[in-house]
């Protein structure tokens, strides 16, 4: 049921949001930033581990998702005429220090399916011509690569089965509610707009015709002593 939601939110997303080339260049800023934000986060485990091949392993994994970083930055100026402007944002630990690893391991390969399943749906309702469409189904294929890696480093590091289980469970309700969020900040926004847009219209020839009288008369008043009043 959730795949199929994904998808129907995709395909209305393209046919509607994303008609605009300036709103799919916005989008594709956004996935530029998620997989840029991923290596960080690679970054800030691999400083966690004493395992060597621990290190090596999460270290080659953030150097695939710089390159799905790159992928997206290359792609952008398929749609506007400018290099992708880089995104400014504090970043926080997944977890405290004093929280198992794996716990952020298990953070990534939800992020790792969630990316797999949308960056997938995306591609197979674009065009074959879209030039994000390839770039798609190239990143898709390391994501699904990672998505298998990063079970097999939960069990690497002796992660409870339950507890990896309940752990997907409330990352994934952490997310939902993050969306949720950012979704009523966006209609919230949209909102005002129009509401702002509505009392400029509205006042509009009222104010019109205020300046219009104004200028009929052809005579301003203005009091030249009014400046030198207010630096008493």
């Amino acid at each position: 049921m959730r795949r199929l939601l994904e998808k129907l939110s995709v395909r209305l997303s393209l046919s509607t949001h994303w008609r605009s080339r300036g709103r799919k260049a916005a989008a594709i800023r956004g996935f530029q930033a998620t997989e840029a934000d991923g290596v960080w986060h690679l970054h800030r485990g691999l400083a966690r581990s004493a395992d060597p091949r621990l290190r090596a392993i999460l270290f080659t994994h953030s150097l695939e998702e710089e390159a799905h970083a790159e992928e997206f930055g290359h792609v952008y100026k398929a749609y506007t005429d400018r290099e992708i402007p880089a995104a400014n944002y504090e970043r926080d630990d997944l977890y405290g220090k004093d929280i198992e690893l794996w716990r952020s391991l298990a953070f990534v390969h939800v992020g790792e399916e969630d990316a797999t399943s949308r960056f997938r749906a995306i591609a197979q309702a674009l065009p074959v011509t879209d030039p994000l469409r390839a770039s798609l189904l190239k990143i898709v294929e390391d994501e699904e690569g990672h998505v298998d890696l990063t079970a097999q480093l939960l069990a690497r590091l002796g992660a409870p089965p339950a507890e990896v289980r309940r752990e997907y469970a409330r990352v994934r309700w952490s997310r939902r509610w993050q969306a949720w969020l950012r979704s009523g900040k966006g209609a919230i926004d949209t909102l005002a707009t129009l509401m702002l847009s509505a009392v400029y219209f509205a006042a509009a020839p009222f104010l019109f015709a205020v300046a219009r009288r104004k200028l009929a008369t052809r005579h301003v008043e203005f009091d030249n002593n009014r400046t030198k009043r207010l630096s008493e």
